[in-house]
């Protein structure tokens, strides 16, 4: 199994990602790598926009690279866009979740654990460690899970589009 060391879309990582828990409006904050180069710094803000700080050399590198995931994310499975646009936020929101991910996922296989099984409800989500593929299918069918990811290796927490 690879070991990866961050989460990454399109080739942005994020770095030192700190979770603030001393400070009631800021989330998250952390650097910005782009290809494996430091491009800036990001911070999280509870009830505002995002406050990106790139270097201007990496600019549209970064735009290019979370307009695709956008893209991507918005095209049905024939290639065609659905309506609506979606904010740049959600790459950045899914980029921190990734690396949350992935950190758990390393945790849990130091303790024995095979894959990562993420589900989405309107409460918010819950992560599962889990032993087996088996496993995966088990918790799912008694929790009723509909809306759920899992993570069985590394490569699951890179994603090109």
């Amino acid at each position: 199994m690879k070991d990866i060391e961050h989460a990454s879309i399109n080739g942005v990582e994020i770095h030192n990602l700190a979770e603030q828990d001393n400070d009631e409006s800021l989330l998250y904050s952390g650097e910005l790598w782009v290809e494996g180069k430091p491009a800036g710094s990001f911070r999280e803000l509870n009830e505002d926009e995002m406050q990106l700080d790139i270097a201007p050399e990496f600019e549209q590198t970064m735009n290019d690279r979370i307009s695709s995931y956008l893209q991507a994310l918005t095209e049905d499975e024939e290639g065609a866009e659905s309506e609506g646009e979606l904010s740049s936020e959600i790459f950045f929101e899914d980029l921190i979740e990734l690396e949350l991910y992935l950190q758990a996922f390393k945790d849990g296989v130091k303790e024995g654990y095979g894959c990562l099984l993420v589900n989405y409800t309107d409460e918010g989500v819950d992560v599962f460690s889990v032993e087996s593929e088996d496993e995966v299918e088990n918790i799912a069918r008694e929790n009723n899970l509909t809306d759920f990811q899992t993570f069985y290796e590394p490569e699951h927490f890179i994603i090109d589009c």
